[in-house]
């Protein structure tokens, strides 16, 4: 064993779409990461989905997914793989092969299924009709209430939350998750499922929707747990609190979009 391999880090392999206006999806997670991610884009897009006129460019996944596992692989690198925005239905078998072939490097499997947001769905039937056999697949899933919702195997509509969360615990009974944007009584609700316990956590509502406020979380929430090796609450609750100042932030600088700029340290 070379000492590049003894000595290799972990790296995050985040398979999802970039945006070239707003701040989402991949330049969300290598502003937050820097060099800890291996960004590999799913679908170029001119801008967030919520722009008009947004131009989506197809990416050829295949061999640009293939080659970045085995340089890892060469490398000795330790991966976390994330899968969030799939640019086109060809998409889902070629990650399933990829993630059983290289199954002995790859330390955990997050899936984000990226489908939608306040109750509408943005991406092909086909993509949606997939998911679940993908879901089944991971080690930890990111839904947002959308996709909670959708992926739940209930109806999408006129069941209360916990409803939705259950449905979705029995559908796919060894998946951890953080479902967020939960309806509450005073703002939002995230929801952590890990190794058989829930825990629910509260959080005030910022006035104004940004898209990327998900991606913004998951990216602190995988330097938190994965890399700083916080415990899973504690890691939630410290992504919250930055997205939180971040959209707050945003929001007093009249911003269309999320600045990412430093955001003073969170230690509970």
């Amino acid at each position: 064993m070379s000492w590049a391999t003894l000595f290799a880090p972990m790296k995050l392999l985040a398979v999802h779409s970039f945006a070239v206006h707003g701040t989402a999806s991949l330049k969300a997670f290598i502003s937050i990461l820097g060099t800890r991610v291996l960004p590999v884009p799913s679908l170029y897009l001119s801008g967030l989905t919520n722009l008009p006129g947004v131009v989506k460019v197809q990416v050829d996944l295949d061999d640009l997914l293939a080659n970045t596992l085995e340089l890892a692989k060469l490398k000795g690198e330790k991966l976390v793989v994330y899968i969030g925005y799939l640019g086109h239905p060809r998409q889902v078998s070629l990650i399933q092969e990829i993630l059983h072939k290289y199954r002995q490097q790859i330390l955990t499997v997050i899936f984000d299924p990226v489908s939608g947001d306040h109750g509408r769905t943005y991406v092909p039937e086909e993509i949606v009709k997939a998911w679940p056999e993908l879901l089944a697949m991971a080690d930890w899933a990111l839904p947002n209430y959308t996709e909670l919702q959708l992926y739940s195997g209930l109806s999408p509509d006129g069941e209360e939350p916990q409803a939705y969360l259950d449905a979705f615990k029995e559908r796919f009974p060894g998946v951890n998750f953080i479902a967020t944007s939960l309806p509450a009584k005073d703002g939002l609700e995230m929801f952590l499922w890990h190794e058989g316990q829930g825990i629910r956590y509260q959080h005030e509502r910022v006035p104004r929707n940004y898209g990327g406020s998900g991606d913004v979380f998951a990216a602190y929430f995988f330097k938190a747990h994965f890399f700083e090796k916080r415990p899973v609450e504690e890691a939630m609750k410290l992504a919250a609190h930055k997205t939180r100042d971040i959209l707050s932030y945003s929001l007093e600088q009249e911003s269309p979009d999320l600045i990412l700029s430093p955001q003073p340290e969170w230690n509970p």
